[in-house]
């Protein structure tokens, strides 16, 4: 996948190079006109810098954002290669029963491999080990195990890498553009994406009932708690699993500082506080999250064109943040990330149990189709269940909606077996230097990335704290489908995955192409929907 566009990110998850389905930012110059830098008083807090390993401190999600002073930015983060790269040194074991984790034991200390973790897939019947090994000698311990009693598979991990390419009161909700449809313009930016799927009607099924959306959990590069737009008790859960370097253990903490911005991003996206008077709107509108980090501090000089260790994650901590998120109650799981496909190249049995486990659970899970222009969809989004989110966004002077050209898709509308495969908003801008703002998808981003003062200006609205950029990719379309999902089983918690798929397909909206498997998710018609059953 690729990573964030005008604010999307690219990331990579260790066992399995997992990368983050986004688009991101890039300098403003030949951009459009957003406001004159206005001087604040306060400059704003420095980055938080962290060790590659879990951050051991971090905000707590009472606090609130200061203001940089620096002209708005937009940037662009790296795209996905293809290649699926394994992570050095170290292997999954999975296994049925508790007499076969002793023989891999004993069998990993005969040839000095290194028990680092565990995983308990315990819905699909199965667990896993995950070992530390010579990487000399992958395929001769590789082989020994499998022949061990009792293993089902013994795979090496894998990266896997974030997604991207090149009437509430909020004011980018309500625009500074000429009003309807858009309520935006190619010059002044907005939230033509909210509009367009019809959020205000889905809302207003929320006005006169005691619900609130279902708890969402973000997995991706961390979360910005301290952003103005998820303040007020939204955030309920911070952890963080990350191994790094590939060859050490597992780190755990309770922190999850975004210092690539691309997971605060999905966060906003999804589940902004809405109707607040600042800043963004959210799909979800505010929708209890759990937010987690599973990717690396961002290396310096960011992961743009990056083949830096430090912007992939592994599918070892994405399984660990799957379990987390499902024991602590979400009911829906947004992956803005994977590894390329098609499901042939890209499937790995550790986050396929994992990603089963949750559907087993009850837990929707949401992924991005990736953004290789491919007839195939990137791991996790190709697995059985899964809801698989492709792109789309404005087009041509007409303003059209058409898939965009560098997303993923499949010419199965019901996905994997039991899931679905749609699009979103995602945007359409290829490139930084793109100046129509219809182009992207604009939200917020992290205060706590080393280059936040171009994003952490005073905003269109003159407000401060609001640290923010344009977007594009299928990073940013996957949070658009997770939010609905949430104001869906909000109001009628009893919905399985297989419903939740089968309503988001049977009421989305027709663009009129090929690629658009179902359509592209419809807000209003999917809560109404729910609500009717």
């Amino acid at each position: 996948m690729k990573g964030f566009q005008t604010t999307a990110a690219a990331a990579v998850l260790v066992a399995f190079s997992l990368s983050a389905c986004g688009g991101g930012g890039g300098s403003s110059s030949g951009g459009p006109s957003i406001v004159p830098p206005v001087q604040s008083p306060n400059p704003g807090p420095s980055p938080v810098q962290q060790s590659a390993a879990c951050p051991s401190t971090g905000p707590s999600a009472s606090s609130v954002a200061s203001a940089g002073t620096a002209q708005s930015s937009r940037r662009s983060l790296n795209v996905d290669t293809g290649t699926n790269l394994y992570v050095p040194g170290v292997i999954t074991v999975t296994y049925a029963s508790d007499s076969a984790a002793r023989s891999i034991d004993d069998a990993a200390a005969a040839m000095d491999a290194r028990p680092t973790a565990s995983l308990h897939l315990d819905a699909v019947g199965v667990k896993a080990r995950v070992l530390s090994i010579d990487p000399s000698r992958v395929s001769e311990i590789m082989a020994r195990l499998r022949d061990t009693p009792g293993v089902v598979s013994v795979e090496r991990a894998q990266y896997r890498h974030l997604a991207a390419t090149v009437n509430a009161d909020d004011p980018y909700y309500r625009g500074f553009g000429p009003g309807a449809p858009f309520f935006e313009s190619a010059g002044k930016p907005g939230q033509w994406d909210m509009h367009v799927i019809n959020t205000g009607t889905a809302w207003g099924y929320y006005s006169s009932l005691p619900a609130r959306g279902a708890p969402i959990a973000i997995i991706d590069t961390g979360v910005d708690v301290t952003h103005p737009d998820l303040k007020g008790g939204k955030i309920v859960r911070q952890a963080c699993f990350v191994t790094y370097p590939s060859s050490a253990a597992q780190t755990t903490g309770s922190f999850a500082v975004d210092t690539d911005g691309h997971g605060t991003n999905v966060a906003g996206i999804s589940d902004a506080d809405t109707n607040n008077s600042y800043g963004f709107a959210g799909v979800a509108f505010d929708a209890p999250m759990l937010v987690y980090r599973i990717f690396p501090t961002t290396p310096s000089g960011g992961c743009e064109n990056s083949s830096s260790a430090q912007c992939s994650t592994t599918n070892i901590d994405e399984a660990s943040a799957i379990n987390d998120a499902v024991a602590h109650g979400a009911k829906v799981i947004n992956l803005s990330l994977g590894a390329t496909g098609p499901l042939t190249s890209c499937r790995n049995s550790v986050e396929e149990n994992a990603v089963e486990a949750a559907i087993a659970h009850g837990v929707v899970v949401v992924a991005a189709a990736g953004n290789e222009s491919k007839n195939s969809l990137d791991c996790p989004a190709a697995y059985a269940g899964v809801i698989a989110v492709g792109a789309e966004g404005l087009a041509g002077s007409s303003n059209t909606e058409a898939v965009a050209s560098y997303s993923n898709w499949t010419a199965s509308s019901g996905g994997g077996g039991g899931g679905a495969y749609l699009v979103a908003p995602g945007g359409t801008a290829t490139s930084s230097t793109d100046s129509d703002e219809l182009h992207w998808i604009e939200n917020i981003t992290s205060s706590e990335m080393a280059d936040a003062a171009k994003f952490c200006t005073i905003d269109f609205a003159g407000e401060s704290g609001d640290c923010r950029g344009g977007f594009t990719g299928t990073s940013q379309a996957t949070p658009h489908v997770t939010g609905v999902v949430s104001l869906m089983l909000g109001l009628r918690p009893s919905l399985t995955p297989a419903q939740i798929a089968s309503d988001l397909c049977s009421t989305a909206h027709s663009i009129g192409s090929t690629k658009q498997g179902c359509g592209r998710v419809n807000a209003a018609a999917a809560v109404a929907k729910a609500l009717s059953q």
